[in-house]
């Protein structure tokens, strides 16, 4: 009978005891497929809750890779406690250094990762109702009414003509704040941050006909970039 003499002892033995070195093939494609199998549905809620312009495949691609590849790693990790060790200070020399824009898409590769690890970690009933409850989160969030949406109203204007040009658009407009102010020769440029009433631009057709106003450009407004 061994016996346990000290606390180093107790650690060491609990700690090795954590990591599974038997698991089986079977074991293996069931936790394989069941990934594969999340990672699709993460990529259908991520197609279903996305709002914006441009539609990126490759992400929704990356979403299933990624939670595939955790999966992996996490077995790897849990059957051997040397490559553990070895493939943690691998993984710490890796960067990320591709801009993410959307605050939703970081959300998106957590959710991703979190899922894989719950695979990789043998809790798969566990990893299924996750995913589904969050997905469901997700795209009841993406269905909800959102504010008015924001744009930026650029105008070119003669100096003595700015100062009823200003006015009209705040009239014409649910709300109207000035964000730039330049100074081109004899032409003033006015950048705005405007909410349309009900959405409608017809306002724009009178402003682009005002006297002293040469160009008119209205473009929606991201918090990032036009």
């Amino acid at each position: 009978m061994y016996a346990l003499t000290s606390f180093s002892d107790v650690f060491k033995k609990g700690f090795i005891e954590n990591f599974n070195s038997d698991l089986s093939i079977g074991r293996f494609i069931l936790t394989m497929v069941v990934s594969l199998l999340i990672g699709v549905l993460i990529c259908v809620v991520y197609r279903i809750s996305y709002r914006g312009v441009l539609f990126s495949r490759a992400f929704c691609v990356s979403l299933l890779a990624m939670n595939v590849i955790t999966t992996l790693i996490l077995l790897t990790i849990t059957s051997n406690v040397v490559l553990s060790l070895g493939m943690v200070g691998a993984l710490s020399i890796i960067r990320f250094r591709t801009a993410i824009k959307d605050p939703l898409d970081i959300v998106f590769l957590y959710y991703a990762i979190c899922a894989g690890i719950m695979c990789g970690a043998q809790l798969l009933l566990l990893a299924v109702l996750g995913t589904i409850i969050v997905g469901a989160i997700l795209v009841i969030a993406s269905r909800l009414p959102a504010a008015a949406d924001s744009f930026i109203l650029m105008i070119s204007v003669n100096p003595e003509d700015e100062e009823p040009v200003v006015k009209y658009i705040e009239k014409s407009t649910k709300r109207s704040k000035l964000k730039s102010k330049a100074l081109v020769e004899n032409t003033v440029e006015l950048s705005m941050e405007v909410t349309l009433i009900a959405g409608s631009t017809k306002f724009l057709n009178k402003l682009n006909a005002y006297p002293g106003v040469s160009s008119v450009t209205l473009v929606k407004s991201t918090g990032e970039y036009i």
